[in-house]
């Protein structure tokens, strides 16, 4: 091979090799677009199935508050933004929002549970729930012990959710009780299921105490006595149990 040509053919690789690596300096070291949100998945964490949110009413929320990730991209998704605005739900208590490796976003989210169904005196029907707060009852049905009377909506949670929890976790009471009443001076009543009388209970405070009174009376004297005998039983007042007979 002449020279001139092994001259001219280095000349030909080397300028090859220098386009390749040009080529490759411009191409791999080019940013890469950001990548737009697949899809969504919504993940609702409803151990109890009461049902009061679901994947639609999620969307729809989303939808509502022109929220909706899917087709943004990514870096533009504010996910604290969307914890937010789910967690102002008033049926939802938490929500946890993360992008996934395959482009998509998971929705983790925890519904409140409604523990006790108030319809006040006012007329105004809604739920106390697990957080110690309230729920509208809008179209969800669930069927829960009532509360009537002289209920306030602001501080219902507060005063009656020790109450609503024991009537709704302890497997006795729950299926005993079937209506609380709040007077007008604030005192509350339960009407059991079985039996004429009314259990006078006072306030909320040292409610274990004064259910496990109620619980030692019903056992020990209204099994005996009968349970048709008294017109009302109070626990109301420390370490009492006062019975009151009906009316011959």
């Amino acid at each position: 091979m002449r020279p001139v040509y092994k001259t001219f053919l280095k000349i030909v690789i080397l300028l090859g090799v220098a386009a390749y690596f040009v080529f490759a300096l411009t191409t791999f070291n080019r940013p890469a677009q950001d990548p737009d949100c697949k899809g969504l998945d919504i993940v609702i964490k409803d151990d109890q199935h009461t049902d009061f949110i679901n994947e639609n009413e999620v969307r729809e929320l989303l939808a509502k508050e022109k929220l909706f990730p899917e087709g943004k991209a990514i870096k533009d998704i504010d996910l604290a933004q969307l914890e937010s605005v789910l967690v102002a739900s008033p049926y939802i208590d938490q929500a946890l929002c993360y992008a996934t490796a395959d482009g998509k976003i998971t929705m983790q989210v925890t519904p409140r549970i409604p523990i006790m169904h108030v319809i006040n005196a006012a007329g105004e029907d809604f739920y106390i729930d697990n957080c110690g707060g309230t729920m509208p009852r809008g179209h969800h049905v669930i069927d829960l012990i009532v509360m009537t009377g002289n209920v306030q909506r602001a501080t219902a949670g507060d005063l009656y959710m020790p109450l609503a929890t024991t009537l709704t976790t302890d497997p006795y009471w729950r299926d005993q009780i079937q209506e609380v009443h709040v007077d007008a001076d604030g005192d509350i009543s339960l009407t059991p299921r079985i039996g004429e009388h009314i259990i006078i209970l006072g306030d909320t405070s040292n409610i274990e105490d004064k259910f496990s009174r109620m619980k030692t009376f019903q056992s020990e004297g209204l099994d005996k006595a009968g349970w048709n005998r008294y017109k009302t039983i109070s626990v109301k007042y420390a370490g009492q149990v006062i019975a009151t007979k009906k009316d011959k």
